[in-house]
């Protein structure tokens, strides 16, 4: 009954954008678990499979000046200069003489310093794979760098300001990406499936769907619309006894078919996107059969 060369109709975009809009759901829910997937994949490779988890102890010391007898000292210690002197010979020996078990190289790997803002506070950051040496070393630095002060006449004082747990911690971490990157596939793939998928859909979307089908039964509009009154009024007439029918109210009914025989005809209710080709023809093939006067289609 329907038209059979709807298959090489041009673009709708209407038909696309109603398609689009049917499964959107289908995409959302791609984008988010394609995230998460992403993100879990991540962490499972580089937390488990790589097994290169870094651990971080941020101490930050307060460092008294001797202002009275060296007022420009202060202009030394800078961020620069604290991040040599962590690792310089004077301060790393006392850590290996409060804990023999350590070693330069192992010290010398682990050990950053940083001025943030406050000149008076220095943070001493030890990172690591190995949680047990992070905490050696780190713990060595709270009696070497007092001790280191005891010897500088430019320095009054370093003590413990706060002393931090240590934290997992990773300064290449690729998390956000991952999820991103995830997010992005899975957008990608759905959006690439829905729109193969809408290529093979024979549900009827539009005005155009529906007369590439079935051009002897013309076009109304959308119910109430101005569209709708204007063609209702040119092609039917004012008063006529009109029978609407949906594909879901269609049924095998012979007191039905007489009813609609009798009438002026019968306006089909298109369901867009959910009324497919098969079906119409059976309702639109069937009712052609028992001599039914099909007057129109409206949304």
């Amino acid at each position: 009954m329907s038209n059979t060369g709807f298959d090489t109709r041009p673009i709708d975009l209407r038909r696309l954008w109603r398609q689009l809009a049917k499964r959107f759901w289908i995409v959302v829910a791609a984008t988010v678990v394609g995230a998460v997937a992403g993100f879990a994949i991540y962490q499972l490779y580089s937390n488990i499979m790589s097994g290169n988890t870094l651990y971080r102890i941020r101490n930050d010391y307060y460092i008294t000046f001797n202002t009275q007898e060296f007022p420009n000292g202060v202009d030394y210690y800078n961020a620069y200069t604290w991040d040599g002197i962590l690792r310089d010979d004077p301060v790393v020996n006392k850590a290996l003489e409060t804990d023999p078990s350590l070693n330069k190289q192992q010290i010398l790997e682990s050990v950053t310093g940083e001025i943030l803002g406050d000149y008076r506070i220095l943070t001493v950051v030890v990172t690591g794979t190995d949680q047990d040496l992070v905490r050696r070393i780190s713990d060595a630095y709270k009696i070497a760098l007092p001790a280191f002060a005891d010897k500088i006449d430019m320095l009054s004082l370093i003590e413990v300001w706060t002393d931090a747990d240590i934290e997992v911690y990773d300064a290449y971490t690729r998390d956000k990406n991952a999820a991103f990157l995830g997010g992005l596939i899975g957008l990608l793939v759905s959006l690439f499936a829905v729109l193969l998928y809408g290529i093979f859909d024979d549900a009827i979307y539009t005005e155009r769907d529906w007369m590439m089908r079935y051009p002897q039964v013309p076009y109304l509009g959308r119910r109430d619309s101005d569209e709708y009154r204007a063609n209702r009024s040119h092609l039917l007439k004012y008063d006529g006894n009109y029978i609407e029918l949906t594909s879901g109210e269609f049924r095998y009914d012979l007191n039905e078919f007489d009813r609609m025989r009798n009438a002026d005809g019968v306006i089909i209710r298109l369901n867009p996107g959910k009324d497919t080709t098969d079906v119409m023809d059976k309702v639109v093939y069937t009712l052609k059969k028992q001599d039914v006067k099909v007057v129109g289609v409206m949304e």
